[in-house]
């Protein structure tokens, strides 16, 4: 009698080790921890300020062109906001996605989101770098993680279409921004420091292919 009672009380420690290691390993690895805007928060986009990052602050006229540069700087908290404004817009991510922090850092752009899967809460996290080529501005996927287990560009990638301005290399794990459609207006370079993007962007206008239309 004496040894089943031993058994009895044995027998739950094994049991009670393995939940408290799997609860910490949650915990540790998945558990969001990052401060996140909560995608239920009220985000208003001035579009005057907006538009105002565009304008122009460089302007060079010569006898064969005129061209003419801006620096658009896009903070931490600005691209934030821009991204949830745009994930708001997304009816099938409701209730799944539920906060989101865009970070520069050490020349990438960090994107922590936490989700919820099967209702537990899940940080992931996503890295970008940014550079320019050949007129566009190039968004390379430089890896993500979720917990212990990296996520796949083909992951990231897979389900995404291009649009007017942003075109996907699912290939090569790229993002790409151009203005295809506007043959005048060229992406001449990209940074990403000083927690912010900066994107440099260059229209030009030659006199003799604009009188030879």
């Amino acid at each position: 009698m004496n040894k089943k009672k031993k058994i009895l009380l044995i027998l739950p420690v094994p049991i009670i080790c393995i939940v408290l290691v799997i609860a910490a390993s949650y915990y540790y690895y998945f558990y969001p921890k990052t401060e996140v805007t909560s995608l239920n928060e009220n985000i208003t986009i001035d579009n005057w300020d907006l538009a105002s990052k565009f304008i122009p602050s460089d302007f060079n006229l010569s006898f064969k062109e005129i061209s003419v540069e801006s620096n658009t700087v896009f903070t931490e908290d600005e691209l934030t906001k821009l991204a949830i404004k745009s994930l708001q817009e997304i009816p099938e991510i409701q209730g799944i996605v539920t906060g989101l922090k865009v970070n520069i850092e050490n020349n990438r752009i960090n994107i922590y989101t936490h989700i919820k899967y099967k209702k537990i809460p899940v940080e992931i996290k996503l890295s970008f770098s940014g550079r320019a080529m050949d007129g566009k501005g190039v968004f390379h996927y430089e890896g993500g993680k979720v917990g212990l287990a990296k996520i796949p560009k083909d992951t990231i990638f897979k389900n995404l279409n291009d649009t007017s301005i942003i075109q996907y290399n699912k290939e090569n794990g790229d993002a790409i921004l151009s203005f295809d459609s506007i043959k005048l207006i060229d992406i001449k370079d990209v940074k990403v420091e000083n927690d912010a993007v900066t994107l440099v962007f260059k229209a030009t206008l030659k006199f003799w292919d604009w009188l030879s239309k």
